[in-house]
């Protein structure tokens, strides 16, 4: 029996990760290995099992317009208003005239195959759609459907120092319940680290959101690519890097990026390769302290295994790893594709994981940004208004400090990290 994934793109950054995403897929398709893992395989066509959700369907519509890629119409759930930024908006009002739809058309797309293995989400949860409807939408998925299948996310949280959203905060601490129940796992991105990871790794003169969406791109194609290229169940990965169940939360690296023009495509063995996408600069998420690691992975990606594959022991014998002995290193054995023409195709990539204590220290500055904003009641007429009662706000700030709580306690179990926390 054939076991497939579903990818749910929602809002407007989910969507456009998505149709980057699906481009990368169709470059792959013709060397993998298992057929029907993100495509339901019908009449000699491919159709990829995906679910593109957003109120304004002007970025749908450029999914749409591409006809390279053979989606079904059950791909697609637009409206025609946006959620104004507001987690209220997409989750209480505009929201509830969507959901019906949405859960029918992913219905039918669970319906045409032999087992479901997983949800794949991508949003960003500065928005009103990515965090309210997202919300909606998997608090519905775990009433019709359980928890026997996971739900692993690729988020794009606010930037500490860059942000185009005035309520992203609030945005961000009313989807806490949403991240810390619903998902099983969650890769943490933000847009300042990207920017920062490609500009040390390749410099180029402008980077924008298609060099963001194209890493992101990479990062769950590696992931997936380990069921699909290499045959290795790779929902054990992500369920492996999580000790405790609220304890979830994961910082990506991926490297090495370079242009065409670049020398970067010798082979690396293992430590060069550790080395490398284990530096400061190429995480993807940053808080202001550096990582206590809970558990690792590194996904290693190229057409032929690594000589040196086996050796992560002394590759990583300087990093402390509480729950390992070493951290989990598997091999994606494909090509490394690309769909921006002035990225090189390289030999090789690796991509490494970490569930790690850093991310307590950027929850404690969304609590405290979030604090300063609620005891001055600022802005928070635009959610009363949407249906957010002060309650309901307030209750998903406790959810917040519950997991930050949680952390912490985990934290003072080991008495040899002294790193100082935020008040």
């Amino acid at each position: 029996m054939t076991s497939s994934v579903i990818h749910l793109h929602l809002g407007g950054a989910g969507v456009k990760i998505g149709d980057a995403l699906w481009k990368l897929y169709e470059k792959e398709e013709s060397d993998t290995n298992v057929k029907g893992y993100i495509y339901n395989e019908n009449d000699n066509n491919r159709y990829p099992l995906a679910l593109f959700a957003d109120f304004d369907d002007q970025m749908i519509n450029e999914v749409k317009n591409n006809k390279s890629i053979k989606y079904k119409s059950t791909s697609f759930v637009s409206g025609k208003e946006d959620a104004s930024n507001n987690f209220c908006r997409g989750h209480f009002t505009v929201g509830k005239e969507l959901i019906d739809q949405c859960l029918d058309q992913l219905r039918k797309q669970i319906e045409s195959i032999d087992r479901l293995d997983q949800f794949i989400i991508t949003s960003a949860l500065s928005g009103g759609t990515g965090s309210g409807f997202a919300n909606l939408l998997l608090e519905r998925m775990s009433t019709e459907y359980g928890r026997k299948t996971q739900n692993n996310a690729f988020l794009v949280y606010p930037s500490q120092e860059m942000s185009n959203i005035t309520v992203d905060v609030y945005n961000v601490v009313l989807s806490t319940h949403l991240t810390s129940e619903y998902y099983d796992s969650v890769v943490m991105l933000d847009n300042q680290s990207m920017y920062e990871s490609i500009d040390s790794q390749i410099g180029l003169d402008y980077v924008d959101y298609t060099h963001l969406n194209n890493l992101i791109s990479q990062l769950i194609s590696s992931y997936t690519g380990l069921r699909r290229f290499s045959q290795i169940d790779n929902t054990k990965l992500l369920s492996g890097l999580c000790p405790y169940p609220k304890i979830h939360y994961i910082t990506p690296s991926y490297g090495p990026l370079a242009t065409i023009n670049d020398k970067i495509n010798q082979e690396l063995n293992e430590k060069q390769l550790t080395s490398y996408i284990t530096k400061p600069e190429q995480r993807l998420f940053i808080s202001q302290i550096n990582p206590e690691h809970f558990c690792t992975a590194l996904v290693h990606r190229s057409k032929e295994k690594n000589q040196f594959f086996g050796q992560s022991a002394l590759s990583f014998q300087k990093m402390k790893i509480r729950y390992q002995e070493s951290p989990y290193v598997l091999q994606c054995i494909s090509q490394n594709y690309t769909v921006i023409s002035e990225l090189a195709q390289l030999k090789q990539t690796g991509v490494f994981l970490s569930n790690n204590l850093s991310v307590l220290n950027y929850f404690q500055m969304l609590l405290k940004k979030y604090n300063k904003l609620f005891d001055r009641r600022a802005f928070l007429h635009w959610f009363w208004g949407e249906g957010g009662g002060f309650g309901f706000i307030q209750e998903c700030a406790g959810q917040l400090e519950y997991l930050i709580r949680d952390y912490q306690e985990v934290w003072e179990k080991d008495d040899d990290i002294d790193i100082d926390i935020i008040d």
